[in-house]
């Protein structure tokens, strides 16, 4: 089978970087979708109310789970700072 590189982003840069980065890598839309409605759906979130934001222990053992569990998110973690990240070095 064909294989092909795949390229990840910093999360913290999707709105400066990555947003100056792919104007020229996408092609334009073929179909203009109708005018988006926000609805919300989860309560306003208050984070410095969240117990994880503040607790060392617990964000460590949540980004241990995630790796252990989710190829994704142990995807994003490998790729981040490695030659594969786009928005390396910006």
């Amino acid at each position: 089978g064909k294989h092909f590189d795949i390229k990840c982003i910093d999360f913290n840069k999707q709105f400066t970087t990555y947003a100056k980065f792919m104007p020229d890598k996408l092609q334009p839309r073929r179909l203009e979708s109708t005018p988006f409605v926000k609805r919300e759906t989860n309560s306003p979130r208050n984070k410095t109310n969240e117990c994880i934001w503040k607790r060392p222990d617990l964000l460590e053992k949540t980004n241990a789970y995630l790796l252990e569990n989710v190829p994704y998110y142990e995807f994003c973690d490998t790729c981040t700072g490695s030659e594969n990240e786009i928005t390396r070095g910006e």
